[in-house]
């Protein structure tokens, strides 16, 4: 098994457990740091994305509501004009 398969095959708990055992013995270059803030970045994005998402689907459900009630308020008076 390559070492990128090994890599692929661990747990996230044994990656994080491996990480820490070997950030001890490195050193952290500006690269480290940099990645860092882009992950911190691209989380808080997608938190963003889906409250954005949550936001449209209840306008959604909101819009789909109103447009059934509409149709049942113009649908009435038009039956009741068809029968009376």
């Amino acid at each position: 098994m390559s070492a990128y398969e090994e890599l692929e095959a661990m747990s996230l708990e044994e990656l994080k457990k491996t990480y820490d055992r070997l950030s001890r013995t490195t050193a952290k270059g500006l690269g480290f740091y940099r990645e860092e803030i882009a992950r911190r970045e691209a989380k808080a994005m997608e938190q963003q994305m889906q409250a954005m998402t949550r936001q449209v689907r209840n306008m959604t459900i909101a819009i789909l509501l109103l447009t059934v009630v509409n149709f049942v308020a113009v649908c009435i008076p038009l039956v009741q004009s068809v029968i009376g």
